[in-house]
Formats: C-alpha cells, sequence, structure tokens
C-alpha cells in the first residue's frame, strides 16, 4: 500500500512540473453573476417573527453582478495564477429594519423604518489561482477582497420617509474563499463556483440595537451563507 501511495504521489507531482501549461492567455475579463440565499438573522427584535412568516418561501435573493480584468502573475505545469481587480454590484432583497440615524445626525427615534433594498457597490481584488484538469477542463480556487465604495437603502412599498438613505465609504468589506469548476470554449471560459468561506465586516446598519444584536464586543464575523457563481470569461 506505501509503495502504492509512494507511485501515486510521484506521478501526481511529475504531472505537476512537467504536465502541459495552462492554456489560458495572459490576460483574463471576467463577468460574474452570483446569486446568495438571504441573511435572515433578526436576533430579538420584536416584529421577527412576523417579517419571517411574510418572507417564509424566499430562500434566495442576494443578487451580485461583478466584472474583473486579471492578469498572470504566474505560470507553471498545469498551474496558472492571475491577480486583478474589477467593480461589484450587490443587492439584497430580505425585508428587514435598519438604523436611519447612522445616515442622519440626530435622527428620531420615533419612527422605525424597514428596507427591503440594500444596494452595495465594492471594488474587488482578486487573486485566482486554475489548476488544468484536462485540455478544456480546470478547477479553480479564488481569493477575493472587496472594498466597499458605495451603499443605499431603499423601501419598495414607500416613495417618502428620507429614502433612499445613500453613503460614500471606502473600507474592507468582506474576504471571500470560492472554490469553482471551469470549462473553455476556444477563447471562452465558462465557469460555476461556490464560497467556501466568507469573513465579513459585521454592518451596523442592519445588526445593531433594533434588533438587539448581542455582538458589542465584534467588528468581524465568519458567516457564509450559501451562494453560487455563474462566471463568463474571455482569454487573451
Amino acid at each position: 500500500m506505501k509503495k502504492i501511495l509512494l507511485i501515486t504521489g510521484l506521478i501526481l507531482v511529475s504531472k505537476l512540473l512537467h504536465g502541459q501549461s495552462i492554456i489560458f492567455g495572459d490576460w483574463i475579463v471576467r463577468t460574474k453573476f452570483g446569486i446568495e440565499k438571504h441573511d435572515k438573522r433578526l436576533f430579538d427584535y420584536a416584529l421577527k417573527e412576523q417579517l419571517l412568516a411574510e418572507q417564509y418561501d424566499k430562500q434566495w435573493g442576494t443578487y451580485q453582478i461583478e466584472l474583473l480584468l486579471q492578469r498572470m502573475i504566474m505560470a507553471s505545469g498545469i498551474i496558472g495564477v492571475y491577480g486583478g481587480f474589477g467593480l461589484n454590484y450587490e443587492v439584497a432583497s430580505f425585508r428587514r429594519p435598519f438604523d436611519h440615524k447612522y445616515f442622519i445626525e440626530g435622527g428620531s427615534d420615533d419612527i422605525l423604518l424597514l428596507q427591503d433594498r440594500y444596494h452595495k457597490v465594492k471594488a474587488p481584488i482578486n487573486i485566482n489561482s486554475f489548476f488544468r484538469m484536462s485540455e478544456r477542463l480546470s478547477v479553480s480556487a479564488e481569493i477575493e477582497l472587496n472594498w466597499l465604495i458605495q451603499r443605499s437603502i431603499i423601501d419598495s412599498r414607500v416613495s417618502n420617509a428620507g429614502f433612499p438613505y445613500t453613503e460614500a465609504r471606502f473600507e474592507l468589506d468582506d474576504i471571500q474563499l470560492r472554490l469553482g469548476v471551469n470549462y473553455r470554449l476556444g477563447k471562452l471560459i465558462v465557469g460555476l463556483h461556490s464560497r467556501v468561506v466568507n469573513f465579513q465586516k459585521i454592518d451596523r446598519i442592519i445588526f445593531n440595537r433594533i434588533v438587539k444584536d448581542p455582538r458589542t464586543d465584534q467588528t468581524w464575523e465568519w458567516d457564509n451563507p450559501l451562494r453560487f457563481d455563474l462566471t463568463v470569461g474571455y482569454t487573451w
């Protein structure tokens, strides 16, 4: 058994070092379409059961679209590593309360507001490693740092009450690890990815005194609602 494992390991190492090089070009431009399960954490919010009951059948509803430009930074054997940056737009459609005082200094506590469209614009920095499995098939692992640029909140049922609430802010919002499978058709690369790790800044606009979030001493959290991304890329 030990000999079999040793021989298998040597074959894999030999393929890694001497196999055909990655077939992608020096540059890749990719468009990513993502869908994510709702984050339904409402902690001890007074109307928690009512909001959950209203949306019990809505499991998915956070959507992303992202454009990335990547350049090869390393190629060795069957491995190709690309790095790049881009622009990401996200909208979460789960109806929940938010702290409008975050946007307005001295805002009144007497008016409790709900929202069902939370928009974020981010600037991702991405490192993506491709591992060639065959002439057309590859698996990938990517790390992405998303920098928040702008966010806004609206309630589709309300046309006043100060909506939209908007702010520009530049800060690191989350760090993600995604794994995927990719298939090449000529210069096109089509992939299906899933997020496996998500380390994100706790958003005090929606996790706060209103929902009685107990994590008052935390700034970051590990939270990973199920998410899938369909990517379409062009390489040259």
